[in-house]
């Protein structure tokens, strides 16, 4: 098996051990899946999310709404998240990901293979109760919209 099929174009360090870990992961998942690599990051991010959400809560953070959600992730310093709900969806801005294999760490790659989707949904419902599905618009390095529709 050849490592490292994906190029990474630069040398800087990723911000966080835990950044370091699911651009690697992220990236990993791409050599190892290709064009399914998001779908399998949506599954995989779910339980994450979920797991986070069972690791805050047992710190004692409480979340009623979505702005409480908001407000964590921020704190979490993965990006800047912006959240708001609007009738049957939840629309999220992510900007200044720290998890983006291609605007962190420069991989080069066609599609995605990005954690959030699938990260939001876990959290989200573990923590509200919401049953959700989502569609997203990723564009690497930019600003990336999530809606989340609720079921």
């Amino acid at each position: 098996m050849i490592l490292y099929k994906i190029k990474r174009t630069k040398n800087t360090p990723c911000p966080s051990i835990a950044s370091a870990i699911i651009i690697g992961y992220s990236v990993g998942l791409k050599v190892i899946i290709g064009e399914g690599a998001q779908s399998l990051s949506n599954i995989a991010g779910s339980y994450a999310g979920k797991e986070l959400a069972i690791y805050a809560m047992s710190k004692g953070y409480e979340f009623k709404d979505i702005k409480d959600i908001e407000r964590y992730f921020n704190q979490l310093n993965f990006a800047d998240v912006e959240m708001k709900e609007e009738g049957d969806e939840i629309i999220v801005k992510i900007s200044k990901c720290n998890l983006c294999p291609k605007r962190i760490c420069g991989y080069e790659f066609e599609g995605t293979a990005c954690p959030w989707g699938g990260l939001l949904i876990g959290f989200i419902c573990e923590t509200l109760k919401y049953n959700l599905g989502y569609q997203m618009n990723l564009k690497p390095a930019e600003t990336c919209i999530i809606k989340l529709k609720k079921k």
